[in-house]
């Protein structure tokens, strides 16, 4: 495959999931790959090892880059925008790219992205599934988590023929460091307080819609009828759709997902598929027939009566609303973490208004969780150590019929390697006990 990378020197910044796939498809094409990590050797062994299994040598441990002999620098999403090492390549002239900008510019199949700040991987994967309903040799790829079935997009943009179709979800931090990346069909589901911590709101919102910025006629975006407005603002020379409306008469009643929320993600993949050119039986197929992704209300078990389920891709206060309005059973959530930003009172009131029998919190902002809930005059509250624990005092709490939810609100990192570790240890706790 020939690139504008081949011969080139490029550094890599960044040696987890997504930089380790850019050293290696980078070193594939002919490039002369330098991976960067400010972390020391000592806390990055395999990454290290990888790189050198590659021919490559790594620079780690905070050593400064040769900007000189540099041609580009592809960063990874984990590395903020103001990072040292990204500005100082930006003043000395070295262009500077996100992993889905490189992967664009080696793309030879379509690329379909979704954003947004809650339902990307759900949209993402139905969207996908579609595709292949429909004979289309389908890659799923991005800032998706969803057990095996997902690569970073450089990868996919790699390994996917012309005529096949790459299905990608896309993060805010994956949109700052584009130029030219023009997905062929592009949406933004929502967009509500998330990642406070390393972007302003309006930073937060004007990335999500870069989405859209390179888009010309022939391509097709969607966004929700609450976002119309803003989105219409963008100077791209596209045509914006909404996604809400039921145009291809889809018997949502026969769905299988639970929430109104899951029934706007189908309605955006669906959107998504049609203007793709997938008919209405590959859409009406998998519409109907979907039950989910790993860690998104995903059912565990029944015990005695009680109904597990585990939402631990719930990491905001919008997702944690949608959770609890999902199942309007009785509950008892398990919920807590590090809280991201936006206002904590709204946890209190999504508590207070949707049938939730006991609150059990872990983690370091679970004061703040209970003084939101008792804010909103929930006072049914316990807190918990661990996750363990957690769910041996939910069981305790529930009553036949109920549903214990973990539907944490929060990020997973002062407990947990990440959201996947903690719906793991959540599913091995409930069938444990």
């Amino acid at each position: 495959m020939q690139t504008e990378f081949k011969n080139k020197t490029v550094a890599v910044m960044g040696l987890a999931r997504s930089g380790m796939a850019c050293c290696e498809v980078l070193t594939a094409l002919g490039a002369h790959v330098i991976p960067y990590d400010g972390k020391p050797a000592s806390e990055m062994a395999a990454a290290v090892a990888a790189a050198q299994a590659l021919g490559l040598t790594p620079v780690v441990g905070g050593a400064e880059l040769d900007y000189s002999v540099l041609d580009y620098l592809v960063t990874s999403p984990g590395v903020r925008k103001e990072s040292s090492v990204l500005q100082k390549a930006v003043a000395a002239g070295v262009p500077v790219l996100g992993e889905i900008e490189a992967a664009y510019r080696i793309a030879r199949a379509p690329i379909l992205a979704i954003t947004g700040t809650n339902g990307k991987t759900t949209t993402t994967v139905l969207l996908a599934e579609m595709l292949k309903a429909a004979g289309i040799q389908t890659f799923t790829a991005g800032n998706i988590a969803a057990g095996e079935i997902a690569m970073p997009l450089i990868k996919a943009a790699f390994l996917a023929p012309p005529e096949a179709a790459i299905v990608a979800e896309i993060s805010s931090f994956q949109l700052e460091w584009i130029s030219t990346f023009r997905p062929k069909v592009a949406a933004l589901l929502n967009i509500t307080p998330d990642h406070g911590d390393r972007q302003t709101w309006d930073e937060y919102v004007a990335a999500k819609l870069r989405i859209f910025e390179n888009q010309r006629a022939g391509d097709a975006a969607f966004v929700s009828e609450s976002f119309l407005q803003s989105a219409s603002a963008l100077n791209a020379p596209i045509t914006l759709g909404c996604f809400e409306e039921n145009t291809l008469g889809l018997d949502l009643s026969r769905v299988k997902l639970p929430g109104s929320h899951n029934r706007e993600n189908i309605l955006a993949a669906a959107a998504m598929a049609t203007a793709f050119g997938v008919g209405i039986e590959p859409i009406r197929q998998v519409a109907t027939t979907f039950t989910g992704v790993v860690h998104r209300l995903e059912y565990v078990d029944t015990i005695d009566g009680v109904k597990y389920v585990n939402n631990s891709m719930c990491t905001n206060a919008a997702a944690f609303a949608r959770s609890l309005e999902a199942l309007p059973e009785p509950k008892v959530v398990i919920a807590g973490g590090v809280y991201k930003g936006g206002d904590i009172a709204e946890l209190g009131k999504a508590v207070a208004a949707n049938s939730v029998r006991a609150l059990v919190l872990i983690g370091r902002s679970a004061p703040e969780i209970e003084a939101s809930a008792r804010a909103a005059g929930f006072q049914y509250i316990h807190q918990a150590a661990t996750l363990l624990d957690a769910v041996t005092q939910a069981q305790g709490l529930a009553q036949a019929g109920d549903t214990v939810l973990l539907a944490p609100a929060c990020a997973s990192f002062d407990m947990f390697r990440d959201f996947e570790d903690r719906g793991d240890q959540f599913k091995a706790a409930v069938r444990r006990g």
